[in-house]
């Protein structure tokens, strides 16, 4: 399946793990390659920014990817931005819906009367100096399947099987999304 999905140089695809992001922040401490990525179908301490819960439940997608990137740190934010328009690009093209970025790192879709609707997060960490990164982890958890049940403080949220009334198999959600953000990431630099 590596090959299939592009920029993937390792897959790590698990049934359930406590977190891909921290899953993949071991791997790249521990010299993992540039495109090692951490699959799992469920997460059971998914998180995003500023260490915040994410449902991670059966039926979404919930992947960190591991990369070498030659950029100065002080462009991680705008690294986010890129990764997250890139992502919501790849994602419309696929299911046709609009999708936009809410700043820094959410993609939100249209909901009833127009109100937007959380559909993945990106989170981005990172180590290294000044001046350079030795490696990030750019995460993600997409609501492809899922049902979600929000907490009522949780920002409103729903999945693509909701909002286009089809099942989406997570890997050809995984592949545009890889692909998207592979395009735009060549010209960042």
């Amino acid at each position: 399946m590596t090959g299939a999905l592009p920029g993937v140089s390792d897959l790590r695809r698990l049934a359930s793990a406590a977190s891909t992001q921290d899953l993949a922040k071991d791997l790249a401490r521990g010299g993992a390659a540039d495109g090692t990525l951490v699959w799992a179908l469920r997460q059971t301490r998914g998180r995003g920014r500023l260490d915040r819960r994410w449902k991670s439940g059966p039926g979404g997608l919930y992947f960190s990817l591991v990369l070498k990137p030659s950029f100065a740190p002080d462009r991680l934010a705008d690294f986010s931005i890129m990764t997250a328009e890139a992502g919501a690009e790849a994602l419309s093209r696929l299911t046709g819906l609009k999708l936009a970025v809410k700043p820094p790192n959410d993609i939100m879709a249209p909901g009833p009367g127009g109100a937007p609707l959380k559909v993945c997060g990106i989170l981005v960490e990172a180590c290294g100096g000044a001046s350079s990164l030795d490696w990030l982890v750019l995460g993600a958890g997409i609501n492809v399947n899922n049902r979600l049940r929000l907490p009522p403080d949780a920002l409103p949220a729903s999945s693509l099987r909701d909002l286009t009334a089809k099942t989406w198999p997570l890997e050809a959600v995984l592949r545009a999304f890889l692909a998207g953000f592979l395009r735009r990431y060549k010209l960042f630099y």
